[in-house]
């Protein structure tokens, strides 16, 4: 083969390479993706709440224990009134046991929302430790703040 022909063979082969490497970059970004997903919005053993009813689970329900379940900087920047900070990985039967009295001692978890997860973590295994009143706020600080609700810094 001359001169051409070796091109046209050395293009084929550099244009076949970019396609695979194209595949595997979008094939990398969609699996990225899918492990990407929202925290639930329901969790069995857990009943879900919203803003509104965070007030009026507080005022009906005085030994409501709320658990902010985010990041030091997040909750140092701005928290629901009377939270106090346990972060999702650190939720344990003890370190549950030092917040909450009882395993029917009503307890509430949130965090920054459904693109957070932690409060989704910390209420599946708040549940799977035998707790029976634990509700979940799953909009968390992204409705708490859409909505201009107050915060304690």
């Amino acid at each position: 083969m001359n001169g051409a022909g070796a091109t046209f063979k050395f293009e084929e082969s550099v244009m076949t390479y970019l396609r695979i490497l194209l595949i595997v970059v979008v094939a990398t970004f969609n699996l990225g993706a899918v492990a990407a997903q929202d925290a639930p919005m329901q969790i069995a053993g857990a009943k879900t709440i919203n803003a509104e009813q965070i007030f009026e689970l507080v005022a009906k329900t005085p030994n409501v224990v709320i658990l902010d379940n985010r990041k030091p900087e997040d909750y140092a920047a701005g928290h629901i009134e009377g939270a106090v900070r346990l972060l999702d990985t650190d939720v344990s039967s003890e370190t549950l046991a030092k917040h909450v009295a009882t395993k029917d001692t009503p307890v509430l978890f949130y965090c920054n929302g459904v693109k957070c997860g932690r409060a989704a973590k910390a209420t599946e295994k708040a549940v799977e430790l035998g707790y029976t009143k634990v509700y979940y706020y799953a909009l968390g600080m992204d409705e708490w703040n859409a909505q201009q609700l107050p915060l304690v810094r």
